[in-house]
């Protein structure tokens, strides 16, 4: 019976892995899309909305910590759990980013930019996509596809540097 009860709250667990996912690309898309726009309402609302993606992170986090302590998980378990404690600590990081591009936003207010937005929304679109399958990779235990991933990584430096060094 326990071990129902640790399948349960394991597959629980990665369902609001996704949720948190989820958030956090919708706050990055949101952050890349106001600053696009200069819209300053919606990057107040972004802003806002990270306070529920931190509250989503702690409750996933406290999931996961008393399943250590009641369910006695074995060692894939156990690698599983701590992998759900590191993504989330992860996404939570994203979505503070998401937060950052919201106030660098909300600072600008109605100054025209500097350069034309071209390189950070692409940057924001490889970034995302690459968000939306690695937390699709991680619940579907798709190696394959989370170890292909990082390697996209390059074309986001690529795309910081050179929005860098023109600005």
């Amino acid at each position: 019976m326990p071990r129902q009860t640790l399948d349960r709250e394991i597959h629980h667990l990665q369902d609001e892995v996704l949720l948190l996912g989820s958030m956090v690309e919708q706050a990055m898309l949101g952050a890349i899309d106001t600053l696009k726009r200069r819209d300053l309402e919606g990057a107040r609302r972004v802003y806002r909305e990270d306070e529920q993606i931190n509250e989503k992170r702690y409750a996933i986090e406290n999931r996961v910590l008393i399943l250590f302590a009641t369910q006695q998980p074995i060692a894939h378990d156990l690698r599983l759990l701590a992998a759900i404690l590191e993504v989330i600590t992860e996404l939570e990081r994203m979505g503070d980013y998401a937060k950052g591009i919201a106030k660098i936003c909300l600072l600008m207010g109605n100054e025209p930019p500097v350069k034309p937005l071209i390189d950070i929304p692409k940057m924001g679109e490889i970034v995302v996509s690459m968000l939306h399958r690695a937390v699709g990779a991680f619940v579907a235990h798709d190696a394959e596809t989370a170890r292909k991933i990082p390697l996209e990584d390059d074309q986001v430096d690529a795309l910081y540097t050179r929005v860098y060094h023109d600005l």
